[in-house]
């Protein structure tokens, strides 16, 4: 039931430019594979994501990983050994798995990319654990009726903890794990209307940072940093819980292993 949606005011923020012609190109080519209209935006919103992360020879999961934006950047990063998982079933878009492949084997990825058609808890232990996990506009989905009320129930919550700390068993100590939501507080469903910059969210199906970061620290996890997704052209001035209110209310969580 996980799919990585992009939100529809989603925007990236600039990052540091990659030396390499060839490496710009298949950034461009796998940005475009994935979703992204274009590379450039890719590569910015990659960079967001994944700062002072390393991927160079790490083991990493992406779970409800929709076209595997994010396990294909990992791959060209550098990681050792990356799998993406998404079950085409409620929740997901059909094809998207597809398109993953298509982009594994376009960007000649074999070797490090597997994308699989499995939930979190179908996932076999391989005794290699990971390095960076990544759950990116998914966490809402791994229970949709306890998010629901994850705030405020104790059943709710216990549920969520389990998947949590299942998760926890399967990271190093001070393994790494991103995670992208929208905010449940935003103004548009406060006035009894559907956002223009994000139509398709359902509000109450999500949950404020504060709540993800109490519910993961029980969990086993470590908070690093809250960061709000910036919209273009002003970058600088958008980064931040006000202008996101006005709009998607997205974020960005990083959490390391406790």
């Amino acid at each position: 039931m996980m799919q990585s949606r992009t939100v529809e005011c989603e925007r990236a923020v600039p990052g540091s430019e990659f030396p390499q012609t060839e490496a710009l190109e298949k950034l461009d080519l796998a940005g475009r594979l994935v979703g992204y209209a274009n590379g450039t935006r890719y590569r910015v919103r990659g960079e967001f994501l994944f700062s002072d992360i390393p991927l160079a020879g790490a083991n990493v999961l992406e779970i409800g990983c929709g076209t595997g934006a994010w396990s294909i950047w990992a791959g060209l990063h550098g990681a050792r050994q990356v799998l993406g998982i998404e079950p085409e079933a409620k929740g997901s878009s059909g094809g998207s798995l597809s398109a993953f492949r298509t982009a594994i084997q376009r960007l000649e990825l074999g070797n490090q990319v597997d994308a699989r058609a499995l939930f979190l808890h179908e996932l076999e232990r391989s005794g290699v654990p990971f390095d960076v996990i990544v759950m990116y506009n998914v966490i809402n989905h791994l229970d949709e009726e306890s998010v629901v009320v994850l705030d405020r129930d104790h059943n709710a919550r216990q549920r969520y903890l389990a998947a949590l700390r299942d998760l926890r068993s399967r990271i190093h100590p001070n393994g790494w794990i991103i995670v992208a939501d929208c905010a449940r507080d935003n103004l548009w469903p406060r006035l009894g209307m559907t956002s223009p910059f994000a139509p398709t969210i359902e509000w109450h199906k999500h949950q404020n940072p504060a709540t993800w970061i109490d519910v993961f620290e029980q969990a086993g996890f470590r908070s690093l940093d809250l960061r709000w997704s910036p919209l273009q052209p002003l970058l600088r001035l958008t980064s931040n819980w006000f202008v996101n209110y006005l709009t998607c209310s997205h974020f960005v969580l990083r959490f390391r292993a406790v």
